[in-house]
């Protein structure tokens, strides 16, 4: 879950409006007017950046906005601050990389020879070059998505294994694709937005 807060300034009188219209939008949990160098407050819980950013888009495009300032909020946790890294044993280092990189559309952080980082903010997928024989059968990866169908059509035509096609139940829509070693690499679209972190494998544990 992200959430953000959003402090924004309006055209003079257009402050109740705005208000009206910020509690039409499901995402915006909390708005008010207020008083200081901003006229409104939101307050606004998305599942992911692609959400946050569609929402924000929205609200700067209200008439009556003239300006907005968004401040997204981390909650540390009491042990540990964050994962820091997933690190898969792979086969065949470029097969992979090209995979993660091109396929997915992930960004490297970081590689060398035998080592490769995705992904810039949160926790880091590494790939790491297998001296022995990899198994895939003890770990799954986990990727939310606000529109599944999108990304479906996008993986089909770029050739990625299916192992399982979209299925729903009471979550949300999920499926699962296979990355070249044979890694399931579960995708989701939760069907309740607020829930964010999976609580299960809807539909699939990888046993």
């Amino acid at each position: 879950m992200i959430t953000a807060y959003m402090l924004i300034n309006t055209q003079s009188g257009a402050e109740r409006s705005i208000v009206n219209k910020l509690k039409k939008i499901p995402q915006v949990k909390e708005s008010r007017a207020v008083l200081g160098s901003f006229d409104v407050f939101a307050k606004v819980e998305c599942y992911d950046m692609l959400e946050l950013n569609r929402i924000v888009s929205i609200i700067r495009s209200m008439e009556g906005v003239t300006s907005t300032n968004t401040l997204t909020a981390f909650e540390p946790s009491t042990l540990f601050r964050k994962v820091n890294a997933i690190i898969l044993l792979v086969s065949n280092m470029e097969r992979s990389k090209e995979f993660y990189k091109d396929i997915l559309g992930l960004r490297i952080k970081y590689e060398s020879p035998e080592w490769v980082e995705f992904l810039k903010d949160g926790a880091v997928l590494a790939l790491h070059k297998s001296k022995i024989k990899v198994t895939n059968d003890r770990a799954m990866l986990n990727f939310i998505t606000s529109d599944i169908n999108d990304v479906r059509s996008i993986l089909k035509s770029k050739g990625v294994r299916f192992y399982k096609d979209i299925e729903e139940d009471a979550n949300g829509k999920y499926m699962i694709i296979e990355d070249p070693d044979g890694y399931k690499i579960l995708i989701i679209e939760p069907k309740v937005k607020e829930a964010m972190q999976a609580t299960g494998y809807y539909g699939f544990a990888p046993i």
